[in-house]
């Protein structure tokens, strides 16, 4: 991973399993959006994202901090 500053913050709001509420407050540093074929209606997208220790991880953008969805924009 080259990035040194994270782009959002990971709450594990509907993502609740032990490794989500164990990384809950980690800043995220590369993030995914993933299609999924067979969504549930209500459904809010899917990313997968990846911490400062190189571990990946499903999430739904429910459990990204508001305003840290997507690269940092440019300034």
């Amino acid at each position: 991973m080259n990035r040194s500053e994270g782009i959002g913050t990971f709450r594990a709001r509907v993502t609740r399993d032990a490794a989500a509420v164990e990384r809950d407050g980690e800043q995220l540093f590369a993030m995914n959006r993933l299609e999924e074929r067979r969504g549930r209606p209500g459904d809010r997208p899917l990313y997968e994202i990846q911490f400062s220790d190189g571990v990946w991880m499903l999430a739904r953008e429910d459990d990204l901090v508001d305003g840290t969805i997507g690269p940092p924009s440019a300034s």
